[in-house]
């Protein structure tokens, strides 16, 4: 009887199976042509070039991880608030970046994050690459 007075119930709304992908009505992605960010030529390891966008603290963590080169970047040497979700949305748009998970001591030991860049990123010019 529940199902009847519940729409999603009857067309299996409990997710099982289903990717869900939800943004709030009036966001935009990072990569945006029309305004503002930076443009960079990426070229994937299989050879793949593409150009995106990118601004605020996506496009610092991109330079951050450019400047480091193969040593890459830890949140304890380059701190930020979120560098998970800087590589997640970096990746979203075809960066590839590997994650090398590293031990630490000290008063506080543990694990965390090392992140390569392993796409080759040049900032794009108009007229070409730089």
């Amino acid at each position: 009887m529940a199902a009847k007075n519940n729409p999603g119930a009857l067309a299996g709304a409990t997710g099982a199976g289903k990717p869900v992908h939800a943004r709030a009505e009036g966001t935009r992605r990072i990569a945006r042509k029309s305004r503002g960010g930076t443009a960079y030529r990426v070229t994937t390891s299989a050879g793949d070039a593409f150009n995106i966008v990118v601004s605020g603290r996506d496009r610092w963590a991109l330079e951050e991880l450019r400047r480091e080169g193969k040593k890459g970047c830890t949140p304890i040497d380059n701190p930020a608030p979120r560098w998970s979700g800087y590589v997640f949305n970096l990746r979203e748009l075809g960066v590839e970046i590997e994650t090398i998970t590293e031990t630490h001591e000290g008063d506080f030991p543990g694990h965390h994050a090392r992140y390569v860049l392993r796409s080759v990123v040049a900032p794009k010019w108009k007229g070409g690459t730089a």
